[in-house]
C-alpha cells in the first residue's frame, strides 16, 4: 500500500512540474507582427543590459543608439573582405553633435586579425561605417 501511495505521489509530482512549465511558455503565435517586434526589441535591450554576450554581423550604413541599435558597450569588428577599406565615425545626437570617434579601416591583410574598435553608444549616437561590420556586446576586459 505504502508503494502504491509513493508512486501516485511522484506522478503527481511529475504531473504539476509538466505542468508548471507548459504554463510559463508564450505562445508567440498569439502575438501581432508589432508584438513579435516589440518583444524583439525589450529582449535586445535587457541582453545588452545584463551584459549577454551577442553578436550581429550589419551590413554598411548608419545607425541611430536607442532606434536601431540598442545603446551599451560593443566590439565593433571590420568585416570587410579584399581591398574595401571605409570610414568608421560615431558622432552625438543623431549625427548632429560632436564627432566621438573616428578611424579608417580595412579588410586584413592575409594572417592578419580584423580591425577591431571598442565603443559605448548613448542613446541618439550615430553610428556609421562604411564597411560591413559585427558588433559584440561588451561584456568586460576582452584578452586576446
Amino acid at each position: 500500500m505504502k508503494k502504491k501511495i509513493l508512486c501516485l505521489m511522484v506522478l503527481i509530482v511529475l504531473f504539476c512540474g509538466c505542468f508548471c512549465a507548459r504554463a510559463e511558455e508564450i505562445d508567440l503565435g498569439s502575438l501581432s507582427d508589432g508584438q513579435v517586434v516589440d518583444l524583439l526589441e525589450k529582449l535586445t535591450e535587457e541582453m545588452v543590459k545584463r551584459g549577454i554576450e551577442k553578436t550581429a554581423k550589419l551590413p554598411k550604413g548608419t545607425y541611430i543608439a536607442g532606434r536601431d541599435i540598442p545603446c551599451g558597450r560593443y566590439v565593433w569588428t571590420c568585416m570587410a573582405k579584399g581591398d574595401d577599406w571605409g570610414n568608421l565615425t560615431v558622432y552625438a545626437d543623431g549625427g548632429k553633435g560632436k564627432q566621438l570617434l573616428w578611424n579608417v579601416v580595412s579588410a586584413p591583410e592575409e594572417g592578419e586579425d580584423p580591425d577591431t574598435v571598442f565603443l559605448t553608444l548613448n542613446e541618439g549616437d550615430e553610428l556609421k561605417s562604411g564597411v560591413p561590420f559585427s558588433l559584440t556586446i561588451m561584456t568586460g576586459i576582452v584578452f586576446r
